[in-house]
């Protein structure tokens, strides 16, 4: 409820003025005391002055107009109090909580009785009542007066409550003697609870309390004025009660004229703040957003982070721009009361950066100064005004605090989230055989004045885009002239506000039309039935839209908002999106070939996994649209590293640098495509390490019930169907799989080698690193930037579950093993063979070329790093180790290890041919095709020792032909279906024989006739088993422990 009046600028004052005359008023005896109120403005109506004391738990006997001070208008009121309370205290706190409620300052429910009935200040009342909206937002299931009522009737506990509250965090106060005896004493009184439902709320409200790691409640400005919204920084993982997901830590934002919500994925997050149209359920809406913002900044240095927020006023019946208004302001408090809790970053001349809490603020959570913000749903132009905020109070950050506004990246018109995703789009097509420059025929939800659908529509002048909706119109467009309706949405795309209503109807196809969603029905035209494939010849708006998905076409492209694709085993209300329900389709009815997310949630992940196993091209919207995120945190860290350049000087850099930052985003785009259709390519090969990953990241939090992956029983029927995970699933481990490794790598000190400084360079655009070579070392998040690339790098290009194969093979931290990557691509010097095989977009190598090449460049590379590891388990001796092996390597050319003898060379040879009759260029076949020989090369300058390297490979050729290795080898290959015991058997086989092979070389260098001469006779031997098991048709594995036995025997013979 909220006061009559507010904004005055006189303050309202209550003075008590003794008992009502006689004692008696109304038939009530006893207890009624008068008080003159003195209005801030007009006089009130009586009509509106009593529900605001009567929620204070006061009644009104009588009243009387009589003249105030000076000029201002009064009434005497005769005022019942509630039983039990002394005029002398309970008047003051009256005076307090009026004041503060004409003032527009503090809420009117049912927890206000609170101040005049139990004797608690306003803005401790404040503090409980954030307490339980926090409470309703996770769900309690109980209703708001419900919970106040409980509270009410416990004033020992609610007292008791702020008790601890202040103890914990009242500046003048604090101490945790007090803080521990206060908690001991909630411990007692919830043992007295009479009820469930009171010990659930009473026990919630005292564990969301004692969570709570800052507040602003007792901050003030120079007049000694509260912060206008309270603000309860809270460390979710401490609270049981909430649902899984849990965020890292979370902010409650809680005033008369905003409530509202920021969750965090980690310390260093980012995500975007909505307006949201969820009173209730803010949380649950904001919750399934960060989850997907999770996933989706594994690309970027932040974790995920989203907040939304509700205005309290009522907007019905107003003009747009007063809404927009009410809106900003709402905004304005909400950004603010974040701020409030964050830490700052000060220069100091002798200490360099140092972090300064807020304000009478008491810290149980260490330091904490990163905040940056994003605009979302309804505050597409609000980053200004963000950063108008966060540079008025000389925050940090300046105008990096929120991305894109007037200084920063414009993201629509550059359009990069659109872009992004369409090079997800590009390599679907590809890889379906399908020329993505050719002509397309597309349906998608969305309109041309929209970023990331318009955008999308404008990518390919030869799109043929046959029908789309949103929320207020159809669109359809049967059989569209290319040019022509390219034409067309280039110029709706260019009008301010358009919508599908303003298309031009001569533009359209013979059949096409506009038609509106309020509609009672569509007629459809013979062309229009044709080209959606159905029969009816009308339909109603809601069945159009689900013709329009289920439309047979090459590509869905959703650029909108809302859920409009479920599992068949999904209900729509597991969905939690009912503005959609009546149009959403199931995935087993798509149609068409492709899906591109341009927009968030538009499937659900259940509907992604069963889209692709029915055979649809697609990733996942955190895949697809992630470009946004990635333009949005380079701009950003641009700006930080160049704080202290002149505005106008770092907005020329900001905009020079455009097209770079544009460039290297869309590399990720690709990157991260690319790796996932090489988990689909060898999805059965791939199912045990998989699982084995799955298993891991469990152990590291992951739900896989939540992520929609297999259980261990689904895992085993896909290994039973000779089938592996989808691109969506593989996706959740990609994304997984490297915010574990950046969080892994980052508690290590991987990141502060010099030998990984060349990757935090990297980041930045050239201008800017050799211009600004001091400012990009010295930048805030350097750890965090080279983390975060170095996680990127590893997992797009060796897979998911590499770093895990290492540390089980060997017991090393992942530190280690990452080091471990980073060594084995400088000894083999990959860098320049990955930038050959990566490309650009547009100009792509071809995908034979990459099906042969990135095999050869992960096995290299892993059996580089697993050599390595084998010899060198300390991080200092394996950095030692990379110079000599480099220059191995290098100390041949390519045509050099091409003359290999053996098969090693051979296949090598063979290689480069199938590369160059696949379109590779000459550098790159060769390069590729001898990476397997040069993978050799921990072991060939360890067999060497101080002799000539060059005769090794030799020795190696003639110990291969006369043990007939590649036979052995052979059967210690993993095969697709493979159980994990069987995966585990033939690596310890294939390790072993390996292991066996070098020794024999090393007897081989240091007596060139040692088989063949005095150990002809075990080497005979060794051959018979090897030919006897070679003949056999069963149990390949047993047949290969056999013949390791006897090449271990002749091993043993010849040492």
């Amino acid at each position: 409820m909220s006061a009559p009046a507010a904004g005055a600028r006189r303050r309202l004052t209550l003075r008590p003025e003794g008992p009502a005359a006689g004692g008696r008023v109304g038939g009530l005896v006893g207890g009624v005391v008068g008080g003159v109120v003195t209005w801030p403005a007009d006089r009130p109506l009586l009509a509106d002055v009593v529900p605001v004391l009567d929620r204070l738990g006061v009644r009104v006997a009588d009243a009387v107009a009589v003249p105030g001070d000076g000029d201002a208008p009064a009434t005497r009121l005769e005022l019942l109090l509630p039983a039990g309370t002394a005029p002398a205290t309970a008047l003051p706190r009256l005076e307090q909580a009026l004041a503060a409620a004409w003032a527009g300052e503090t809420e009117l429910d049912g927890l206000s009785r609170l101040t005049v009935g139990a004797g608690l200040p306003v803005r401790d009342v404040a503090v409980l009542r954030a307490a339980c909206r926090y409470l309703a937002q996770v769900g309690l299931g109980l209703s708001r007066g419900y919970v106040e009522e409980t509270v009410l009737a416990a004033p020992e506990f609610a007292r008791a409550l702020l008790a601890h509250f202040a103890a914990r965090h009242d500046p003048d106060a604090a101490d945790p003697a007090a803080a521990a005896s206060a908690a001991d004493h909630l411990a007692d009184l919830l043992t007295r609870t009479t009820s469930l439902d009171q010990d659930r709320i009473l026990r919630g409200l005292r564990d969301v309390l004692a969570a709570v790691v800052r507040t602003n409640r007792y901050q003030t400005d120079a007049a000694g004025a509260p912060r206008p919204a309270l603000a309860l920084k809270i460390a979710s993982a401490q609270l049981d009660l909430l649902p899984a997901p849990r965020p890292a830590v979370e902010t409650f934002v809680c005033s008369p004229v905003v409530e509202g919500l920021h969750l965090r994925g980690a310390r260093v997050a980012r995500g975007g703040l909505r307006w949201s149209e969820r009173p209730e359920d803010f949380r649950t809406e904001v919750l399934g957003l960060v989850k997907a913002q999770m996933v989706k900044n594994a690309v970027i240095v932040p974790a995920g982070a989203k907040g939304a927020f509700v205005v309290r006023e009522d907007l019905r019946g107003l003009e747009r721009a007063a809404v927009q208004q009410r809106v900003a302001a709402a905004y304005r408090t909400f950004v603010g009361a974040l701020l409030d809790v964050t830490d700052d970053r000060v220069t100091d001349g002798r200490d360099g950066d140092l972090v300064v809490s807020p304000p009478r603020t008491v810290v149980h959570d260490g330091e904490d100064p990163y905040l940056v913000v994003a605009a979302d749903k309804g505050t597409a132009t609000f980053s200004d005004l963000a950063n108008e905020v966060a540079e008025s109070r000389g925050f940090w950050l300046g105008d990096a605090f929120a991305s894109g506004g007037s200084s920063g990246y414009d993201h629509k018109a550059m359009g990069i989230t659109a872009r992004g995703a369409w090079v997800s789009v590009r390599r679907h097509l590809r890889e379906l055989g399908v020329d993505p420059d050719g002509e397309l025929t597309a349906v998608g939800v969305g309109d041309m004045s929209g970023d990331v659908f318009g955008n999308g529509m404008l990518l390919s002048d030869r799109l043929r885009l046959v029908a789309a909706f949103d929320h207020r119109h159809v669109f359809l467009d049967p059989d569209p002239d290319p040019a022509r309706s390219s034409a067309e949405r280039r110029r709706l795309f260019a009008l301010p506000g358009s919508s599908w209503d303003d298309y031009d109807r001569t533009a359209l196809s013979a059949g096409g039309g506009v038609y509106r969603r309020d509609a009672k029905s569509v007629p459809l035209s013979p062309p229009v039935r044709a080209r959606l494939g159905v029969d009816a010849e009308q339909l109603s708006p809601a069945e159009l839209v689900r013709a329009v998905l289920r439309a047979p076409v090459d590509l869905l492209w959703n650029g909108g908002i809302g859920t409009y694709v479920r599992a068949a085993d999904e209900t729509d209300a597991q969905v939690g999106d009912r503005a959609n329900d009546a149009v959403r389709v199931t995935a087993d009815e798509l149609r068409c070939r492709v899906v591109g997310e341009g927009g968030n949630l538009g499937l659900t992940q259940r509907a992604r996994v069963a889209a692709a196993r029915a055979g649809v091209a697609l990733n996942t919207d955190f895949i697809d649209n992630s470009a946004g995120v990635d333009t949005s945190d380079r701009e950003v860290n641009l700006k930080i590293a160049l704080s202290g350049v002149p505005r106008a000087e770092r907005d020329a850099v900001l905009r020079a640098v455009e097209d770079e930052v544009a460039a290297a985003v869309l590399a990720d785009n690709a990157l991260q495509a690319r790796a996932l259709s090489v988990c689909a390519a060898q999805a059965p090969f791939l199912l045990d390490r998989h699982a084995q990953l799955i298993g891991d990241l469990e152990r590291h939090g992951l739900d896989r019930d939540l992520e929609g992956l297999p259980s261990e029983a689904g895992v085993e029927r896909l290994r039973q169907a000779g089938a592996g995970l989808t691109r969506p699933e593989a996706a959740v481990l990609l994304a997984h799989s490297k915010n574990l490794v950046r969080e892994e790598l980052l508690a290590g000190d991987l990141p502060d080698d010099p030998s990984v400084a060349g990757v935090l360079a990297a980041y930045f655009p050239r201008a800017v690193r050799e211009r600004w070579p001091d400012r990009v070392a010295a930048h805030p998040l350097a750890r965090e930037i080279t983390a975060t690339q170095l996680a990127n790098d590893l997992v797009n290009r060796v897979g998911p579950g590499f770093l895990l194969r290492l540390e089980e093979r060997h017991a090393v931290p992942t530190a280690v093993a990452a080091r471990a990557y980073t060594v084995a691509t400088r000894v083999l010097d990959l860098d320049p063979v990955w930038a050959l095989v990566d490309g650009l977009v547009g100009s792509e190598v071809p995908l034979a070329v990459e099906r042969l090449a990135l095999p050869e460049l992960q096995a290299a590379t892993e059996r580089v790093a697993d050599r390595l590891l084998a010899a060198h388990r300390d991080p200092a001796a394996l950095t030692a180790a990379a110079p000599a092996l480099r220059a191995v390597v290098a100390g041949l050319e390519p045509a050099g290890w091409l003359a290999r003898p053996g098969a090693a060379g051979e296949r090598a040879r063979a290689l480069a041919a199938e590369l160059t009759a696949a379109g590779a260029g000459p550098e790159l076949a060769e390069r590729v095709a001898v990476l397997g020989c040069q993978a050799d090369v921990v072991d060939l300058a360890r067999v060497a020792g101080t002799a000539d390297v060059g005769r090794v490979p030799a020795a190696d050729a003639e110990v291969e032909r006369l043990l007939g290795l590649p036979r052995v080898h052979a059967w210690t290959v993993e095969q697709a279906g493979d159980s994990h015991w069987v995966v585990a058997a033939r690596a310890a086989l294939r390790e072993e024989v390996d292991r066996m092979h070098w020794a024999l070389v090393a007897a081989v260098l240091r007596d060139p006739e040692v088989l063949t001469g005095r150990h002809g006779a075990a080497l005979a031997r060794f051959a018979a088993v090897r030919d006897r098991a070679a003949s056999a048709r069963d149990d390949v594995l047993g047949r290969a422990c056999v013949v390791v036995a006897e090449l271990r025997r002749l091993v043993e013979a010849v040492a």
